[in-house]
């Protein structure tokens, strides 16, 4: 896929990432307007790290690194009955080992979270929360199925259906916390498993498609046993092995957060999740989207030895990134608080959540650059089969990140703030680190990267953003820090930082709205 046609599609599966970020925001207004931040939420929140856990390890992330380059390299080297051997082979061995894992899961589930997840919660908040996780652990099973699939579509440059299925997922817990939760949160649950069912049918239509595309001899004989299947489940084996410790970094940060939020007061965990939930909204949009199309590409770049060429893809979509993160992590920072309550004060969200969600969201604001360029950085190594660094940072990630959380959370306590911005902070910190070290690796793997261009992009995002803030920091003192000057100066910023970067003479920023305004005439 050549730069500007990935750019084009990037587009298109960023509107697709929009509409999921805005039903993943419709989603948390109806159930914080339901449980606020309450022990309830609470509970929720603890019990679904478990599940996003083996999600993560098993069926999305580390499935995804491990299989995409694999399958994808058969497919760009003619071999499709090899391809499609590996698929069928993938999609039946996951599901069955989820399974086993699941059900081993549900049945140790208040020990893991009374010992692990949650050790703060009291016994009826544990047992709320282990059942809680025992019906969520459903979906994982479902994703196994769903994951794969996803993979098989993305490979074959299917992205639209995959970007639409997290909305059509968002829909089911909405379903869930509207008709199902009248007799308390394990509704919301439900509805996590509903979600999970729709993600895989909303794709099947797009594999039939694709199955039906194919010529009948590419396809022929698919189930027979061969040894390059072997070679090739060996494989995936392989590249998932240090992903899923790198995956399990992550999640492991995450668990750690929400075990020490929980010996913090009601409504920690809670505010701390709506918080991360909300910095994703523009992370998933921007960087999620270029790093999903990304990939195939890359990949297959790789394969045939396009050293240049995969540079190339690699340094645009690296600055692109920077050029639209850098003011969006300046907006929430500088307008968490009217944002939040916009979005989310209301009903059992009262004022007190409003302001634990924004404080956090800021010291989380801190880090969106990092975690945005991670996403692409890390897609690189992946497509050069390379694991091991990645994972190796993320360990390392993962053990500064407890570190700086044990030590910030202390540091906000002597200063009177609210210590779970310690923890928000201390994700940031370590992800920018662990960014900014994973960059120089990657430029040394593919010394044709131009790092020169990303520094003079990312020089130039930073004084565009400068005059960005100072813009709205000037308009909320003559306006007033209302919801409605929020709103306005959400339009003032960004208009004050495309102009900013249009006289600074930013490419990036002139190509995104380039292939923006390209893309939305088709369709006006």
């Amino acid at each position: 896929m050549q730069v500007r046609q990935l750019a084009r599609t990037a587009v298109i599966v960023g509107i697709a990432y929009v509409l999921s970020n805005l039903t993943g925001l419709g989603q948390r207004i109806i159930v914080t307007s339901r449980f606020g931040t309450s022990i309830e939420y609470d509970a929720f929140n603890a019990a679904f790290r478990i599940p996003d856990l083996l999600f993560s390890l098993l069926a999305g992330g580390a499935l995804a690194s491990a299989f995409i380059p694999t399958f994808t390299a058969r497919l760009s080297t003619n071999q499709q009955r090899s391809a499609w051997r590996l698929a069928l082979a993938i999609g039946v061995l996951v599901p069955a080992f989820m399974t086993v894992i699941a059900i081993v899961s549900a049945l140790l589930a208040p020990v893991i979270i009374k010992a692990i997840v949650a050790p703060g919660f009291d016994d009826a908040q544990v047992t709320l929360t282990a059942n809680l996780m025992r019906m969520m652990l459903v979906s994982t099973v479902i994703f196994a199925i769903s994951g794969l699939i996803m993979g098989v579509l993305q490979s074959n440059q299917s992205f639209l259906a995959p970007a639409i299925a997290p909305s059509i997922y968002n829909l089911g817990i909405v379903f869930g916390a509207l008709f199902l939760s009248s007799d308390g949160i394990s509704g919301v649950a439900i509805g996590v498993v509903l979600g999970a069912v729709l993600h895989l049918v909303v794709q099947l239509p797009a594999l039939i498609q694709l199955l039906r595309s194919k010529r009948p001899e590419e396809l022929q004989s698919v189930a027979e046993a061969q040894p390059q299947l072997l070679a090739d489940i060996r494989n995936v084996i392989r590249l998932m092995g240090p992903r899923v410790l790198g995956l399990g970094a992550v999640q492991i940060n995450l668990i750690v957060t929400v075990s020490l939020a929980s010996a913090m007061g009601a409504g920690a965990v809670s505010a701390l999740n709506i918080a991360f939930a909300t910095m994703i909204l523009p992370q998933a949009a921007i960087a999620q989207a270029i790093a999903t199309v990304l990939f195939p590409t890359i990949s297959a770049h790789a394969a045939r030895g396009e050293n240049e060429a995969m540079a190339r893809a690699l340094t645009r979509a690296i600055n692109v990134v920077i050029a639209l993160s850098t003011p969006a992590a300046i907006g929430l920072i500088m307008l968490g608080e009217p944002i939040i309550r916009l979005l989310f004060e209301r009903n059992s969200f009262t004022t007190q959540s409003t302001t634990s969600v924004a404080f956090a969201l800021a010291w989380y604001g801190v880090g969106l650059v990092g975690h945005s360029v991670l996403e692409v950085v890390t897609r690189g190594f992946y497509a050069l089969h390379d694991t091991t660094r990645p994972v190796i940072l993320a360990v390392a990630s993962m053990i500064l990140n407890v570190v700086l959380s044990l030590l910030l959370v202390s540091y906000f306590r002597s200063i009177d703030l609210p210590p779970f911005g310690g923890l928000a902070l201390a994700n940031s910190l370590a992800t920018g680190i662990e960014t900014a070290i994973l960059y120089a690796l990657l430029a040394q793997r593919v010394p044709e990267m131009n790092l020169n261009q990303t520094l003079v992009a990312a020089v130039k995002s930073s004084l565009a953003s400068v005059v960005m803030a100072v813009s709205i920091w000037v308009w909320l003192n003559l306006a007033g820090n209302s919801t409605l000057a929020a709103l306005v100066a959400i339009a003032v910023g960004m208009a004050v930082y495309f102009g900013s970067a249009w006289l600074l003479a930013s490419d990036e920023t002139e190509y995104a709205i380039t292939l923006v305004r390209a893309r939305l005439a088709r369709y006006l």
